[in-house]
């Protein structure tokens, strides 16, 4: 393995002058740089970045802790929308992004508590929405930097960022209660409690007890985010009696899994049954029909979190207020005005 000071010889100068130029160091000549940088090409010269983080009291690693919920995140649209949105930050400014996914429970997870007690990233982001499982208060307690997707607590929101999830569900109610819809079915998540979940659903009962239907009146079932457990709750549903002419869908993968089961079973959507979605992932706009649903800005959610971390690093600023996301109702072709009797 090549050295610094065969990097050094080879350029004829000290091996101190080549650490400046290697960190970009200024105050060093043009020519000398130029030789320095053609004998670490020529050598196949790599820095050791353990012992240049040590030097320098940084690793340029950003960690970025999603726990495992249900499935995969690599197999969820929206997680993978807001990893690119952080990637992109982490690596235009210079840093390097380590992933994990540690099972619940978060806080008996080993691979949680190495990463968070090692000290080998400079600042974390979490995905906090498990009101049962916060990250938050153990990295706080090791003095990380860190940033919250998501709710963090109720009382505690500093260095959080989140969507607006009561006003888009409130939006996505609203619309079928102004179609006319009375009969309303709901697919919800369960039996994991997660913070963004229940503001949806305490948006579509705020929205629904403004058309005066009584939300505890309303069918449920409960999926766990996956296009198979949105059909089976569908399936649910339509035993109810009177059988719902519309259904409210918490995440869009499930909304995908109910529109199938609908067709499965004869009905027509929109026309028997309207369906509503959250996410707006790009499958939305390419099933039949399109679905209507609730857009979210993930890949703005990351891309923002990840400033507003290395700002913190970079001592731009210490700490923030919570920031909130707009979301937008999407009208597509999923939903329609209640059949008259």
């Amino acid at each position: 393995m090549t050295t610094l000071k065969q990097v050094a010889d080879r350029a004829g100068v000290s091996s101190a002058t080549v650490s400046k130029v290697l960190s970009n160091t200024p105050y060093v000549s043009a020519d000398t740089r130029a030789r320095v940088l053609k004998a670490v090409e020529e050598l196949g010269y790599v820095p050791n970045l353990a012992a240049r983080a040590l030097a320098r009291g940084r690793t340029y690693n950003i960690g970025v802790i999603f726990p495992l919920i249900y499935t995969s995140i690599f197999t969820d649209p929206q997680t993978l929308s807001i990893l690119e949105g952080v990637e992109t930050v982490i690596n235009e400014r210079g840093y390097n992004i380590l992933i994990t996914t540690p099972k619940m429970p978060v806080q008996q997870s080993d691979q949680y508590r190495r990463l968070v007690q090692s000290r080998y990233c400079d600042g974390l982001i979490l995905l906090e929405n498990l009101p049962d499982e916060l990250m938050s208060s153990f990295v706080a307690s090791h003095n990380y930097p860190f940033v919250a997707i998501g709710y963090q607590s109720l009382e505690d929101k500093s260095n959080t960022i989140r969507i607006d999830d009561y006003h888009g569900a409130y939006q996505a109610a609203k619309h079928l209660a102004d179609l006319g819809h009375r009969n309303i079915g709901i697919i919800a998540v369960g039996p994991v409690s997660m913070f963004s979940i229940s503001e949806r659903l305490r948006g579509y009962r705020d929205a629904l007890a403004s058309a005066g239907i009584d939300f505890d009146r309303l069918p449920v079932a409960c999926g766990s985010f996956s296009i198979e457990s949105g059909a089976q709750a569908l399936r649910q549903l339509l035993k109810a009696d009177p059988r719902p002419t519309a259904v409210l869908c918490v995440t869009d993968l499930m909304s995908l899994g109910a529109i199938n089961a609908a067709k499965s079973a004869g009905l027509n959507v929109p026309r028997d049954l309207s369906i509503v979605g959250f996410d707006d992932i790009p499958l939305a706009i390419h099933i039949d029909p399109p679905l209507t649903t609730v857009r979210q800005p993930s890949r703005q959610l990351g891309e923002t979190a990840a400033n507003l971390l290395l700002d913190i690093l970079e001592k731009k600023q210490t700490t923030f207020d919570p920031v909130v996301l707009p979301t937008q109702l999407i009208l597509r072709g999923s939903t329609a005005p209640v059949r008259s009797a």
